[in-house]
């Protein structure tokens, strides 16, 4: 969990281990409490459908999660052959739950993105509000091209350094969002922008605690093994006050869509 900090802007290193811990730990709650995540999977559904072929007969997911944008994926396509990945090696019951007897040919591969080996020939790959865990997105980018077929696609989402500014602004702490910039030079090499899309929403809380638990469920509070001392939670309910208005205690998101067209 986030911790209340004098220094700011540091930016934590991602830990494997601790993300599928925490996101482990929030399979059961995720898609009750991921309204942003949830409308990100529609919006890029529907972006990609402008972009990409309806015939999508080999497609891999990276970091499927709990499926809210493999449903949109399986509506939107036809689909011969579906894999998904993911780093929390139980989302695989609700993967295959999803797909049932959808899909002809589906399959589920768990681990670290970075590391696994995915199969090749794909004509798209998708992975929805997954890259920001990446620690190397150049040899990512690398990897994914040699899976995907010449002028095949990579569709995806993330989030824009303002996510979660008030946390930011708070504890000094935060992950390392990129900015489009960033990303499109880690995949030029690689890959064509076809398409972006970004914007920014608010959820709104009745009281900060309320915050913490929101990011809790949705299991991106996966930045530091630091627990919460009284003495922080309270400097943490005192600080948020700043950005109290009449409707509550916000927390912004900066969600992006992109879709690229290999080179």
């Amino acid at each position: 969990m986030l911790v209340a900090t004098d220094t700011k802007n540091e930016v934590q290193a991602v830990d494997k281990a601790l993300l599928k811990k925490r996101f482990g730990s929030a399979i059961t709650t995720y898609n009750a409490h991921a309204d942003v995540q949830r409308h990100m999977a529609k919006k890029l559904a529907d972006m990609a459908k402008q972009v990409l072929p309806h015939q999508q007969p080999n497609i891999l997911e990276i970091g499927c999660g709990t499926g809210l944008l493999t449903e949109e994926i399986v509506k939107g396509f036809s689909i011969s052959s579906y894999v998904g990945n993911d780093l929390v090696d139980d989302v695989s019951a609700a993967n295959q739950s999803i797909l049932g007897n959808r899909i002809q040919h589906h399959d589920f591969i768990a681990g670290d993105a970075e590391i696994v080996e995915f199969p090749k020939m794909q004509d798209s790959i998708w992975s929805g509000a997954t890259i920001q865990w990446v620690t190397q997105l150049p040899d990512f980018f690398d990897k994914l091209s040699g899976c995907i077929k010449p002028e095949g696609y990579l569709v995806l989402s993330s989030f824009g350094p303002d996510n979660y500014r008030e946390i930011k602004a708070i504890t000094g702490n935060g992950i390392n969002y990129e900015d489009k910039e960033a990303i499109c030079e880690a995949a030029a090499h690689r890959f064509e922008l076809m398409a972006f899309q970004e914007w920014q929403e608010r959820m709104w809380f009745e009281k900060p605690t309320d915050v913490l638990r929101h990011m809790r469920y949705t299991g991106v509070n996966s930045v530091t093994h630091c627990q919460w001392s009284k003495g922080a939670m309270q400097a943490f309910n005192l600080a948020y006050e700043e950005f109290a208005q009449t409707k509550g205690y916000p927390l912004t998101y900066h969600p992006y869509l992109m879709i690229f067209k290999k080179k």
